[in-house]
């Protein structure tokens, strides 16, 4: 018989793993698990809950036969029917049923639940909960207040409604002739009532536009009509109408003083017999360099100055002995101390002088307190009766209306007249900030635009008509 040779196979495969029963091991787990889920390991419990002594019988009583516990049930029975405990509603085998029965700690936990109290994302999280029930309330509150404006609003329209009249001087007493208004009043008066119907008139009637404040507010508090001055009478006294020419007098001055002013400002037009000698030597300075007689005085200049020597004596640099630097830095040092000596003394002196600077301060103080009252004065006026200006030119007075002596008669008739009541309205309303400052628009004449024909343009010497 031919001996088998043994196949050479790797035994480290699952194929030849030893197979060992693990019965009891699964068995134990299982009755740990049944243990855990019905109260907890029995090992970890007290005597107490596992065991229970029967004290009904003495130790080394025999045991009651059938025959005597079928004997004593009906005796049992009748005293459990006759001595029934009263039914605990809290206790109930239901909500018992409910309650958890296992020791064994649930697999999940909540991760709202703050795990440790002290740290960061704790603390975060129960202040976004704080935040969220402030901001709930906060929304909650505006919520009820807004229900409740609105229902005071309405209950406040319908007492008014209430207490309307019609004798009620505000409310118009007009009526529409063909009475279609009256007719439409009864319809919704029928369907929601008389009170909600004239509420309902007076929500939606229209109203005319709030007229703005400042529309009441005049712009300047000028009067609109100045009061004429004396000597502008047609047969005014000697004095008054001195007192007027002076008045013009100065107001032609103030003109010239300007003008004289800008002129000196800007540059001043040489005359012609002024901008010769300037023009005479500028013709010069530019025809130097054209004629021979130039270029060679001009060579002759140039090998002067080469030929020439230096008459100069020769500088001698002196240098300062050990001595002499010594006094320096000597002399330095004192001035320097004298210095800081004249500065201390400089401040002892003003220590000393602390009352007169005190006074000083106050003065300076109260000045400024003057300077900010009349500026602030100052501002009032000008809000109150000065001219502001609106658009591009400034404003300006109007020229006086003044006759001369030799002018006036002293009679209407034979008086000539000076001014206009249309320029005089028209430089109160500028003056007033009513309307803005203008001036007359010149008017502008067009030029002739001039062209020549296109046919006009085209004759010439090989022009040849068709």
């Amino acid at each position: 018989m031919v001996r088998k040779t043994a196949k050479h196979v790797a035994r480290n495969k699952k194929k030849y793993w030893r197979k060992i029963s693990t019965q009891d091991i699964e068995d134990h787990l299982e009755d740990v698990r049944v243990q855990e889920m019905t109260g907890g390991r029995r090992s970890d419990q007290p005597d107490h809950i596992l065991y229970h002594i029967d004290n009904a019988r003495p130790l080394g009583s025999q045991s009651p036969s059938t025959e005597e516990i079928e004997s004593s049930s009906s005796i049992i029975l009748r005293s459990i029917s006759k001595k029934r405990q009263p039914l605990d509603l809290n206790n109930l085998n239901t909500y018992k049923l409910l309650q958890p029965h296992s020791s064994v700690p649930p697999p999940s936990v909540d991760s709202r639940q703050p795990k440790d109290p002290s740290s960061k994302s704790t603390k975060r999280l129960l202040e976004s909960q704080k935040l969220v029930e402030t901001r709930r309330a906060a929304k909650k509150k505006y919520q009820n207040a807004i229900k409740q404006r609105s229902q005071a609003l309405e209950k406040s329209a319908l007492d008014k409604v209430e207490k309307l009249a019609l004798d009620d001087p505000h409310v118009s007493q007009s009526y529409d002739l063909w009475n279609t208004k009256n007719e439409k009043k009864k319809k919704v008066q029928s369907i929601v009532g008389p009170q909600l119907a004239t509420y309902i008139e007076q929500v939606n009637q229209t109203y005319d536009w709030k007229v703005p404040k400042h529309i009441i507010k005049k712009p300047s508090k000028l009067s609109a009509i100045d009061k004429p001055l004396p000597g502008t009478s047609y047969n005014p006294t000697f004095d008054d109408h001195q007192d007027l020419l002076r008045k013009a007098v100065d107001v032609e001055i103030e003109k010239e003083r300007k003008e004289l002013k800008l002129q000196k400002n800007l540059p001043t037009l040489l005359t012609q017999n002024a901008a010769e000698p300037i023009k005479q030597s500028w013709l010069k300075e530019m025809s130097s360099g054209l004629f021979d007689d130039n270029i060679a005085h001009e060579s002759i200049l140039e090998t002067n100055q080469l030929n020439s020597v230096s008459v100069g004596k020769p500088v001698k640099v002196e240098t300062k002995t050990i001595q002499q630097r010594n006094k320096e830095k000597l002399h330095k040092k004192k001035q320097a101390l004298a210095k800081a000596a004249k500065e201390k003394r400089i401040q002892d002196n003003k220590l000393f002088r602390v009352k007169s600077i005190r006074k000083e301060i106050n003065t300076d103080e109260l000045k400024h307190k003057q300077r900010q009252e009349t500026r602030k004065d100052d501002y009032e006026n000008r809000e109150k009766y000065g001219t502001k200006k609106f658009g591009r030119y400034k404003f300006e007075e109007a020229d006086l209306d003044l006759n001369l002596s030799d002018e006036i008669t002293g009679n209407l008739r034979t008086m000539k007249t000076e001014g206009n009541l249309l320029h005089d309205r028209f430089k109160s309303l500028q003056k007033r900030n009513i309307i803005e400052t203008r001036i007359r628009a010149k008017p502008t004449k067009t030029k002739m635009k001039k062209y020549e024909k296109r046919s006009v343009r085209e004759v010439g010497e090989n022009y040849r008509p068709k």
